[in-house]
């Protein structure tokens, strides 16, 4: 598995609180939920040091012990999901345990402002790639029959471990895969709100021109519209990650 990736800051007045990272066999983004400036968190650390906590934690745990699965799965034919077990919901809930021991002595994170994110996982077991997407970042599955969109719910990581039985999870046989894409929803904007490309236009521009590219293109729309009065939105430019992880055939 070949990963390539690109992350780009929405503000200078607020660092980039998107993560992304990638080992062999394995890469996560994380999206930190950006509230207004000035909210009290009832941490000292802030958004985007939380994200990149969880983001290295479940990376390392989502390495640890990996290797080829016991029996080949079963269930829907070619093409079709095949939710054969939750492989990553543990290793998640374990993450999110992690960080939360990691500064419950200095912060409340009973505040309900505690810093959260949105967590997308995947990772080459074998000849089986497992995905897990929580709250409104996305997965795109392109394959030889298509494109397959998968954005998880309301529900995000934060300091509560069993917030991960939420996520969206599956497995797919390598074989049936050219590439995945993990997006946060700042670089999902060209199809999901600005509507100048479909699911399948964005999974073509993170091939080409690439992952910078799809990036400098969703500013080139943003900048046209400055006010956000064309495209009504919260923040004119959002923190926007793509990593794109591409599979031989």
């Amino acid at each position: 598995m070949r990963v390539q990736w690109a992350t780009d800051q929405g503000s200078d007045e607020r660092l980039n609180e998107d993560f992304v990272a990638a080992a062999p066999g394995a890469v996560v983004v994380l999206d930190g939920c950006g509230l207004p400036l000035g909210t009290d968190l009832g941490c000292r650390h802030g958004t985007a040091w939380y994200s990149r906590s969880l983001g290295t934690r479940l990376l390392a745990r989502m390495l640890d012990g990996l290797g080829p699965p016991a029996a080949p799965p079963v269930g829907p034919p070619e093409g079709a999901h095949r939710p054969a077990g939750r492989p990553l919901v543990a290793r998640l809930a374990g993450a999110i345990a992690d960080v939360a021991a990691a500064h419950a002595g200095t912060c409340d994170l009973r505040a309900p402002t505690t810093p959260a994110a949105t967590v997308l996982a995947l990772r080459l077991r074998g000849d089986l790639v497992d995905y897990l997407v929580l709250a409104d970042s996305t997965v795109l599955l392109a394959g030889p029959g298509g494109v397959c969109e998968i954005t998880g719910g309301p529900y995000y990581a934060a300091a509560d471990p069993a917030v991960a039985e939420a996520a969206l999870t599956g497995t797919v046989p390598a074989a049936e895969l050219d590439r995945a894409l993990l997006l946060t929803d700042g670089a999902t904007r060209l199809a999901d709100m600005f509507g100048v490309t479909d699911w399948a236009g964005l999974a073509a521009l993170a091939v080409d021109p690439g992952p910078a590219g799809l990036i400098e293109r969703t500013r080139e729309i943003e900048r046209g519209d400055p006010r956000a009065v064309r495209w009504p939105r919260a923040k004119v430019h959002d923190d926007a990650t793509v990593a794109v992880c591409s599979f031989g055939r």
